[in-house]
């Protein structure tokens, strides 16, 4: 896929109630079939409690996904970080959908307080030390 006509979104939202962390595997298992299936890269990231998403791809499909991540039963609270063009080519160009269990690590707390492009960088700098399945 080119690297034109890209854009890129990021959010963070808690578990609902009502669902388990086990339910964090149904939901990476999804996102990877359907992501290399719609040219959708990205890493998400969970703490046991809140997930923290980045996702990059065509701007309809990335629309379309965003939408149902906002329906999804399992997420509440969503809160967009960044949802804006993709000018410089995927961060992630070879992970349909990478997964970080940082339930140890503040990463997600530290994105949450800073400016969007500030926590893109923050991931960027961070994601080669966390266990990336």
């Amino acid at each position: 896929m080119s690297n034109e006509a890209l854009s890129q979104f990021a959010y963070y939202s808690t578990l609902a109630d009502g669902h388990s962390a086990s339910c964090v595997g149904a939901i990476i298992k999804a996102a990877r079939a359907f992501n290399a299936t719609h040219g959708i890269t990205g890493v998400l990231l969970f703490d046991g409690e809140r997930f923290c998403q980045y996702i990059e791809g065509e701007p309809t499909t990335l629309d379309m996904l965003v939408q149902r991540i906002r329906q999804d039963a399992r997420h509440k609270d969503v809160v967009t970080l960044l949802h804006e063009p993709l000018y410089e080519g995927r961060r992630y160009p070879s992970w349909s959908m990478a997964f970080s269990d940082v339930d140890e690590d503040a990463i997600i707390e530290q994105m949450i307080a800073r400016s969007p492009h500030a926590a893109l960088a923050l991931l960027k700098d961070r994601h080669l030390t966390l266990d990336i399945g």
